[in-house]
């Protein structure tokens, strides 16, 4: 199991949310092979395979937490193939079955599932309503505002999100850190059809080549009519080699390249 000291330098090393730190001592047990296994057939898109694993391992398993942590994986993966109705179903059945009752870190990785689900099927309002639901479970963290961040600019409260991003920007001053503040900034942009100010903020991130800002350079040279480059960028994306596939920004850029066509 990956340690939490890892795990928060990973914040910047590439960006996950303080939820994805706090389902990470769930979601990877440390006995058996199933989520590892899982995970690394979801990074080479064998993503039938790794359900069909999480799936099994969920049926074997006595533990409640440890059996819908499985299968909130597997509701996981839906989101990485960009198959939200099927996400939100899964994640929904977790809630449903009882197994996350009374334990905030599951209960708050099931809404925020469907909280992404749902923004990236473009359904804001189902979004907010997941996305606040989740904020009032989560225990407070120093690092709980890239989940308000990215709730934020998901389902359009710009204003919320700039500021945060402000307040974000201010406290952490590391290269990674702004990186991601420049691709959640160009993201903002780029969900209200503003292309000029999302690829100003892409040129000012230290690194413009990783998934989100490729993502957002595609989108835009797709609205520009530029389809070769934007269906290049789009598979960049989509072929970017994953440490963590299941990382919400992750998720995130792919349902950002899975619109270009």
């Amino acid at each position: 199991m990956r340690s939490l000291v890892l795990a928060t330098l990973g914040v910047f090393a590439f960006p996950v949310t303080a939820t994805a730190l706090r389902q990470a001592a769930i979601a990877y047990p440390p006995s058996g092979p199933a989520p590892s296994a899982a995970i690394r057939a979801i990074a080479a898109n064998r993503t039938e395979e790794a359900r069909a694993i999480l799936e099994s391992a969920s049926a074997l398993e006595l533990a409640r937490d440890r059996r819908a942590s499985y299968r909130l994986q597997a509701a996981q993966s839906f989101l990485f193939d960009g198959r939200y109705a099927d996400a939100v179903d899964a994640y929904a059945k977790v809630l449903e079955s009882g197994d996350a009752r009374g334990i905030d870190t599951l209960t708050t990785w099931a809404h925020h599932g469907m909280a992404v689900a749902e923004a990236l099927a473009g359904r804001t309002t189902r979004a907010r309503a997941h996305y606040d639901q989740m904020l009032r479970l989560a225990t407070p963290s120093p690092l709980a505002i890239a989940d308000s961040i990215e709730a934020y600019v998901l389902t359009g409260r710009r204003t919320a999100a700039n500021a945060l991003l402000d307040q974000f920007a201010s406290t952490h001053r590391a290269v990674l850190a702004q990186q991601y503040v420049h691709a959640f900034r160009a993201l903002a942009s780029l969900l209200v059809g503003n292309c000029v100010d999302a690829t100003a903020e892409i040129h000012r991130a230290p690194d413009p080549g990783r998934p989100m800002p490729q993502a957002i350079r595609g989108a835009c040279a797709s609205k520009a009519g530029r389809h070769a480059e934007a269906v290049a960028l789009r598979d960049s994306v989509l072929t970017h080699p994953l440490a963590d596939p299941l990382s919400w920004p992750m998720i995130v850029a792919r349902g950002v390249a899975l619109r270009i066509h």
